[in-house]
């Protein structure tokens, strides 16, 4: 790629077009040596260019993706210049790109490129193109509109550079910018916290006890830049501290929002147009998992609404199981349901000892209240210290304690944002006493029965079957048993589950694509690999018979197939994408260089990939468009939220279809399920 944009930017007259310089289509075919098959025509020398310029282009030199690099590269200089820089070069790939669409690969001759400028300039003089027409210039919307954010930071003193396609920040220009945004942090110390909560509550919505930040990418050319609220909340909780009141706030925190705005729009991790993350490729599926990640990191924020969470830390903590590790798991319930209804959505809740003690109608002593607060709270200076550098995210640990102690009082943050809290001090406070993994997922899958019941939905549960040795040598695995965690029936559907706790971990989060997607691999990769044996011994025999004689039945049935994860995946949980992430790694195989880890992943994948090679998988799915349309990846908080609308098996089986054709492209499934639902209404 380096060769390629060495000669396209050395001399950019050099790329220049003359489109009145053919004056006929007999000219053309003329100077090319073209001799004429049929009748004389234009279209027919047009087609004789296009091939000779595939032909000339074509070369195993340079990737698609270097190429679509080199086009970024370009737009990026002409723009950020002020349409100056790279006029004739950034046009010209830019027709190449117009005329032929894409290739597989191609050359990084000069010779080859000098060539195709030739046929390319013949083929548009017939097309009556003139240097005017910069018609395709529309496609680069977005390039113009991160330009802007170039402009805006270099204006500012803080130096870029356009390196093969990406924006570069010096690194002493990005030490100075990120001290400009912590200075005027600092200045505003806990007012900052009061402003972003007052900001993003224009994005709250009141029937879905949450926050969209997500935006809905555009079907326009129209784009805006995102504002990255959830780095200015963790930023926001890293200055705590009490100032001096001090004059016009509000433009002080507008000039971070300004800073951090256009220092992450060059980061391009937004989705800027709703078709450009539709159709991902082997090549391209990892870049994007990572990118929706990042994304998911600064411009929005985990969460999980009051309703969820209570049902989540009761569903689970008051578990048999947890009763027997001698823990008042009830003061932490009792003080999450007090604190939830007092808590707003647009600013934090303070309270004193003496105030929820009063609050619980003084079921508890001073002193157990105090000792439970202790053990959920931050110091002041605590919480998320230090953090300012985007990728430092292993500094963020806001969310590991729910509240912070300031001054004598106790503050909670946000009660949709800052919950997850509870369960991280409930699930430590099970450690401490004694329970492991093994427990807690056991706990963790009571969850989900509770779920259930409640709802109305009669289900199966761990159940267990025996795996014969001629199936084992089908599917290529060791396996002798497996186990089923959930399977609903309905009358035209089997419905199977498999729960995992697994999470992104702080790497992940942080911008290590390895290590996310190991995190996918143990959750979404490895549940569909456990629901796809399932689905393949249903198939092959036509029934299950479990251990304990309980029998399932497949009798012309559909299959659909959950992984279910306890909390959030986010954006990269969006039904579309996932089925990309699967059609795009079917034929894959992960080879990063560190044999452990792609070892990891792989041994899901290939247990995935070995069924649909099956001749029952093959005949059944191979031929659809869509091979893992009946795969779905959902969390338990999105299943509370379809259980909400459910009273039988019949039921939860629309609820849990309800988002299966439709998607705003916004990558937040619920607000895709709630505008769906508002549909039928």
């Amino acid at each position: 790629m380096e060769s390629v944009l060495e000669f396209l930017e050395s001399d950019d007259s050099n790329w220049s077009m003359n489109f009145d310089r053919y004056d006929s289509f007999i000219h053309v075919a003329e100077s090319f040596g073209y001799e004429f098959e049929t009748q004389k025509t234009t279209h027919e020398v047009q087609e004789f260019l296009k091939e000779k310029i595939k032909k000339e282009l074509y070369g195993d030199d340079l990737s698609q993706i270097d190429f679509e690099k080199v086009q970024d590269h370009l737009a990026l200089r002409y723009f950020s210049s002020g349409e100056v820089e790279c006029k004739n070069a950034f046009t010209f790939v830019g027709l190449i790109r117009y005329v032929i669409n894409r290739l597989e690969s191609y050359s990084v001759s000069l010779d080859s490129w000098v060539l195709v400028r030739d046929y390319l300039e013949a083929y548009l003089c017939l097309s009556n193109h003139s240097n005017d027409n910069n018609f395709h210039f529309t496609l680069y919307n977005e390039k113009k509109l991160i330009s802007n954010s170039i402009r805006f930071l270099n204006n500012k003193g803080f130096k870029t550079t356009i390196e093969a396609g990406n924006i570069v920040v010096s690194e002493d220009s990005e030490n100075r910018l990120l001290s400009a945004i912590s200075y005027r942090f600092k200045k505003l110390g806990y007012q900052s916290i009061y402003l972003t909560l007052n900001c993003i509550s224009r994005h709250y919505d009141h029937d879905a006890k949450r926050y969209f930040l997500r935006s809905e990418p555009s079907i326009s050319l129209e784009y805006n830049v995102d504002i990255p609220w959830g780095y200015l909340f963790n930023v926001s909780l890293t200055n705590l501290h009490n100032v001096k009141k001090i004059k016009r706030s509000d433009k002080i925190f507008l000039e971070c929002i300004e800073l951090s705005k256009h220092y992450f729009c060059i980061k391009n991790l937004q989705t800027f147009n709703k078709f450009s993350d539709t159709n991902h490729r082997y090549d391209t599926i990892l870049p994007a998992i990572q990118k929706h990640i990042l994304y998911d990191q600064y411009f929005s924020i985990d969460q999980v609404s009051s309703d969820h969470i209570i049902k989540m830390i009761e569903g689970m903590f008051t578990s048999p199981l947890i009763e027997s590790l001698n823990i008042n798991i009830r003061i932490y319930i009792d003080i999450l349901k007090w604190v939830s209804s007092k808590a707003k959505h647009n600013e934090p809740l303070v309270f004193s000892v003496d105030e929820i003690t009063h609050g619980l109608n003084y079921k508890y002593f001073v002193k157990d209240i105090e000792g439970a607060l202790f053990f959920m709270s931050f110091q002041v200076d605590e919480i998320n210290a230090s953090y300012l550098k985007p990728d430092e995210i292993s500094k963020r640990n806001y969310f590991e304690k729910p509240f912070v102690y300031v001054e004598g009082k106790y503050l909670y943050v946000n009660p949709i944002i800052c919950n997850y809290g509870f369960y991280n001090c409930l699930i430590e406070l099970c450690k401490i006493n004694g329970a492991d993994g093994n427990l807690i997922g056991k706990v963790a899958e009571e969850l989900v029965e509770k779920l259930f019941e409640r709802s109305g939905v009669k289900f199966h549960s761990n159940k267990e079957y025996k795996v014969p040795k001629l199936v084992s040598r089908e599917l290529c695995i060791q396996s002798q048993k497996r186990e089923c965690d959930f399977i609903v029936e309905t009358d035209d559907t089997i419905i199977i589950i498999e729960l995992k706790r697994k999470t992104l971990t702080s790497d992940a989060r942080a911008g290590d694509t390895l290590r996310s997607i190991i995190d996918l691999s143990q959750s979404l990769l490895h549940a569909l690999a456990q629901t796809g044996c399932h689905e393949y011994m249903l198939r092959r025999n036509g029934k299950i018979e479990f251990d304990d004689g309980s029998i399932i039945e497949l009798s012309g049935r559909k299959v659909e197939r959950v992984a279910l994860s306890l909390f959030g995946f986010f954006g990269v949980q969006d039904g579309s994408f996932v089925h990309q992430v699967l059609g795009s790694l079917m034929n894959a195989k992960i080879d990063s260089g560190n044999v452990e880890k792609d070892k990891t992943i792989n041994k899901h994948l290939a247990e995935l990939q070995n069924q649909y090679r099956t001749d029952i998988f093959s005949s059944l799915y191979c031929g659809e468009n869509n091979p893992f349309f009946n795969c779905r990846f959902f969390s338990v908080p999105q299943l509370i939220e379809m259980l909400s609308n459910t009273t039988n098996n019949e039921q939860f089986k629309v609820e849990l279809n309800r988002t299966r054709h439709v998607s705003t492209g916004c990558k937040d499934w619920f607000k895709d399920y709630q505008f769906i639902r508002k549909l039928k209404a």
